[in-house]
């Protein structure tokens, strides 16, 4: 029969279960009201060495938090996955999709206090030896690191693993070269818009919004006639063809001249009258798909122009933006980007050369500066 050891005011007790040849002792104590118990002990020192690592490590936290760490990374990432990529995230199939090809192989349904900065830096090798780009290792560390922050701000885990990495040893570095114009003239712009007008012209308001605004193409499709302001020239962009935009806030876009007058001239020509900006030929919303990237592929391959796609329309508006003299403040509100500095970086270069044309404008009134002494006056 089972012998229980218990002092008055003592934390938890101390069962005796086997025998004077084979002995065995289990410890127990309660949280709260819930009874909890161990067992497999050979002598009464471990078990009450036992109980009193409980008690300790109760009363400072440390049990609750090698408990969280426990639980398996596969529960952390399905919650991440199902809770907040799905219904938050343009890119949540693509975030299954590394999931299960990269993540889930490697490290499977280990604990979470098993992933430590060394196993992740294991991880980031075996994605190399793949053959992987470093862009794509990258996207796959990132998800990694989206899901143990997860798991930290649920309580799994005190810090993240990725974080105790110093700065700039997890990802790995990519050089990122100067961003040409797609279409490097304005004429070759303005031909291609008027192709479009000529073989597509129910598509051409369109794909001059555009180029006039930068916007993305699920922005374009998504855009409600209450959000556009002909008579303040002002386009409020409050969400994509699939939800919430990009950034998942709200940006105002400014209508130049010449979109403006295509929007006035579409609005009227427009035979459904409703909501939708660019309808479908059902007057339904329209879908950013593949079709309308065929018709700027033809239109390109009709005036001799490479092939580009439809989100390049973008960057177009972006180079001709800075080249033509416009400030990068502006054109980091205009597209949406979340900082100067990421616009900057991508287009950066473009403000550069349009700086160094309007350097020419120092002009100063001295003609002996521009006439060079010969060497050798210059040398006495």
């Amino acid at each position: 029969m089972a012998k229980r050891t218990r002092r008055p005011g003592s934390f938890g007790y101390i069962v005796s279960k086997g025998t004077s040849t084979h002995p065995n002792f289990s410890i127990r104590w309660k949280e709260g009201r819930t009874q909890k118990r161990k067992s497999g002990f050979r002598t009464r020192t471990e078990a009450a060495e036992a109980l009193a690592r409980v008690r300790t490590g109760l009363g400072d936290g440390t049990l609750v938090e090698k408990r969280r760490a426990g639980i398996g990374f596969v529960a952390v990432a399905r919650q991440w996955l199902d809770l907040h990529s799905k219904p938050s995230l343009r890119s949540h199939v693509d975030n299954e999709e590394r999931y299960r090809d990269h993540v889930a192989p490697f490290f499977g349904d280990c604990p979470l206090s098993a992933i430590t900065p060394t196993r992740l830096l294991e991880f980031r090798a075996r994605l190399q030896a793949k053959g992987l780009a470093p862009r794509t290792v990258n996207l796959v560390l990132a998800l990694g690191r989206a899901m143990l922050r997860f798991a930290v701000a649920n309580g799994h885990l005190a810090s993240a693993p990725t974080d105790r990495l110093a700065r700039g040893k997890l990802m790995l570095p990519i050089e990122k070269g100067k961003l040409a114009p797609p279409i490097a003239k304005p004429e070759e712009v303005g031909a291609l818009l008027e192709e479009i007008r000529e073989r597509f012209p129910h598509r051409f308001a369109l794909f001059a919004t555009l180029v006039y605004t930068g916007m993305r193409r699920g922005e374009a499709c998504g855009l409600r006639w209450q959000d556009v302001n002909l008579d303040r020239r002002i386009i409020t962009i409050r969400r994509s063809y699939d939800g919430q935009t990009k950034s998942g806030s709200h940006r105002e876009v400014p209508i130049p001249g010449a979109l403006l007058a295509i929007l006035r001239t579409h609005r009227i020509a427009e035979p459904f009258q409703g909501e939708v900006v660019f309808p479908n030929n059902n007057g339904e919303m329209l879908s950013p798909n593949g079709k309308l990237q065929d018709l700027l592929r033809i239109a390109l391959t009709a005036i001799g122009l490479a092939r580009i796609r439809l989100h390049d329309l973008r960057h177009v508006h972006a180079s001709h933006f800075l080249m033509a003299g416009g400030n990068i403040y502006d054109l980091q509100k205009n597209l949406g980007h979340h900082s100067v500095a990421f616009t900057a970086a991508v287009y950066g270069h473009l403000s550069a050369d349009h700086r160094v044309r309007e350097s020419d404008r120092l002009s100063f009134d001295a003609p002996e500066l521009g006439r060079l002494l010969p060497f050798e006056a210059a040398a006495k």
